[in-house]
């Protein structure tokens, strides 16, 4: 997969599950935004692309904005974001799923839902 098929999936399924051989062959065509450590499910990586033919130049701040997840250390889950304002959203609400679990409440991520709006997501970090 290309990183141009990867974006046209996710413009019409908006989230996409890869190999991590896949994600590994393409995420250079990625710029990283973010970085979080999830304590659980390894990285959750914000990045903005494809950038184009020139990974190292600075990123298309049009390009769209995806959350790429480790639900399994072979897996990764690709998310289409609308903006940042989307992305942060999104980086807040999965970081307090994840604080929930570690405070034992036996919930499970499920990687394929969409993001709840913006009351459910205040909610969900109380």
């Amino acid at each position: 997969m290309t990183p141009e098929e990867l974006n046209e999936r996710l413009k019409g399924e908006g989230i996409v599950a890869l190999m991590v051989e896949e994600w590994e062959a393409i995420a250079s065509a990625f710029e990283p935004v973010w970085r979080h450590d999830t304590g659980f499910a390894g990285e959750l990586l914000i990045a903005r692309g494809p950038v184009g033919s020139e990974p190292e130049g600075p990123a298309d701040l049009d390009a769209p904005l995806i959350a790429v997840e480790a639900p399994k250390p072979a897996a990764r889950v690709v998310r289409l974001l609308a903006d940042e304002e989307e992305a942060k959203r999104f980086v807040e609400y999965r970081l307090a799923q994840y604080e929930r679990m570690w405070d034992g409440c036996g919930c499970r991520i499920d990687y394929y839902a969409p993001l709840p709006e913006a009351r459910d997501t205040a909610e969900a970090k109380a």
